[in-house]
């Protein structure tokens, strides 16, 4: 573990240690949200567009044992999958990353630690056939409409439903309101990390060794 960490720029051993602590934080917000949007504590057509989201995603119970798997990208480090369900989940991580949610996850969250996961986690997108407010743009792609996607962009990005199968036709992606604009898994180095909580229930880095 030592020589795979020393290896790597401080900033991205930093983010790895604490990758673990961070998803269960995200974890335990999450399942907050889901609370207020099941009591009706979040109105109105942002209430309704996350109750019909969160129906789609099940969640479940974060194991004793985490473990992590990242893109090792030189100058960055990519939180690509692991055991948490949350990390694999384009719905989770585009509900990570929806503009909306932003006050929750920062008080839910901590700021550093939001900011920390939208650094390593991959943006994505819920495909809604939802109008784009007057003057807003959707984040990350800096469009107005889903109708300005530029086909340029399927060379990084793609289309899958819930079940995972890739789509191609956005309309009707955009009508069943159940799929997700995702990144392209990169091919290159991962790293698979393990984390474990020690005697004072703290989530702590355990182990890290090169995906074969």
């Amino acid at each position: 573990m030592e020589d795979l960490l020393t290896q790597l720029p401080r900033a991205l051993r930093e983010a790895i240690e604490s990758a673990g602590y961070r998803v269960v934080r995200w974890a335990a917000a999450r399942k907050v949200l889901q609370a207020r949007i099941a009591k009706g504590r979040i109105t109105g057509g942002l209430g309704a567009f996350l109750a019909h989201w969160l129906s789609l995603a099940p969640l479940r119970a974060v194991s004793n044992e985490l473990w992590l798997t990242f893109d090792g990208i030189p100058d960055h480090v990519r939180l690509v999958g692991g055991g948490e369900s949350l990390v694999t989940s384009p719905l989770e991580r585009a509900l990570l990353h929806l503009p909306a949610l932003r006050p929750f996850w920062s008080q839910e969250l901590r700021q550093q630690h939001f900011e920390a996961l939208k650094f390593i986690v991959p943006q994505a997108w819920l495909l809604d056939a939802a109008a784009v407010p007057p003057g807003a743009e959707i984040q990350g792609l800096g469009i107005t409409s889903w109708e300005r996607l530029d086909r340029m962009n399927s060379r990084t990005l793609e289309i899958r439903d819930k079940t995972g199968r890739v789509r191609e036709d956005l309309p009707a992606a955009l009508a069943s309101r159940d799929s997700f604009l995702t990144s392209r898994t990169l091919a290159g180095a991962k790293l698979n990390a393990w984390y474990e909580r020690n005697d004072k229930d703290q989530v702590v880095l355990r182990s890290v060794e090169a995906s074969p």
